[in-house]
């Protein structure tokens, strides 16, 4: 009976020691607020810029406020396909 417990006990120590190392490939839910925040952030931003303080009056309004930033993404991906092949 006795080896029993010191089986179980030496198993749930190897379970803490994987659990407690810094090393181990589970992270904490905190890791990486930081850039999930600043992803996050710019769409934040343009939903309350445009439907609180600039409120659209028609349709048009509404599309033309959601085409603009499409032109501004494909300059930037075109900027990192630039730089990227530059790299190399």
């Amino acid at each position: 009976m006795s080896d029993h417990s010191d089986f179980n006990d030496d198993f749930l120590k190897d379970k803490l020691e994987t659990l407690l190392d810094e090393d181990n490939e589970i992270k904490k839910w905190n890791e990486g607020l930081l850039i999930k925040s600043l992803i996050l952030l710019p769409i934040i931003i343009f939903i309350v810029g445009l439907f609180i303080v600039n409120r659209p009056e028609n349709l048009t309004d509404i599309f033309f406020a959601l085409l603009y930033p499409l032109p501004l993404i494909l300059i930037g991906l075109i900027l990192l396909f630039i730089m990227r092949s530059k790299l190399k």
